[in-house]
């Protein structure tokens, strides 16, 4: 019954991830987490994992430009995200295959963060693990608990 504690992230997280690049614009990113209904995007170069957009970063970036008249980009959405460094959270909390569970959920307690991205040791994004795939985790744990008590 509590093997399952002895998962590894490799065993939980999600390892078709979406992500763009950093010479892709704000605009794709923006259009694959809506069409994904997804909040957190990695951005990579190459391979490289260098950092996260969020739904948040979108959202104050696109307030950002209606409210700020005398800073007017035009079409700024169809700038590459590396134009726009600021909408990147440059996220230095990273989580490796091999890593367990319960590492990620007491860095994401630390931290505050809704994900990890899962990258091998020369940080190539390889996934990502999020709060819902440690509450899905947590609660098959507890439906297990509760068949063997019954």
């Amino acid at each position: 019954m509590y093997k399952s504690f002895n998962l590894k992230i490799a065993d939980l997280m999600n390892k078709g991830v979406f992500y763009v690049s950093v010479n892709d614009t704000i605009k794709k990113a923006d259009e694959i987490m809506h069409k994904e209904k997804i909040k957190h995007l990695p951005v990579v170069e190459g391979t490289k994992y260098v950092g996260l957009i969020t739904e948040r970063n979108i959202m104050e970036y696109t307030l950002r430009q209606l409210y700020d008249a005398e800073d007017n980009m035009g079409d700024a959405a169809y700038n590459q995200i590396l134009d726009f460094e600021r909408i990147i959270t440059r996220q230095a909390q990273v989580i490796y295959p091999e890593d367990s569970v319960a590492k990620a959920i007491k860095m994401m307690a630390k931290y505050r963060l809704d994900c990890l991205p899962v990258v091998d040791w020369q940080m190539n994004l390889l996934g990502i693990i999020t709060t819902t795939d440690i509450m899905l985790f947590v609660h098959k744990l507890m439906e297990e608990y509760e068949a063997s008590n019954s």
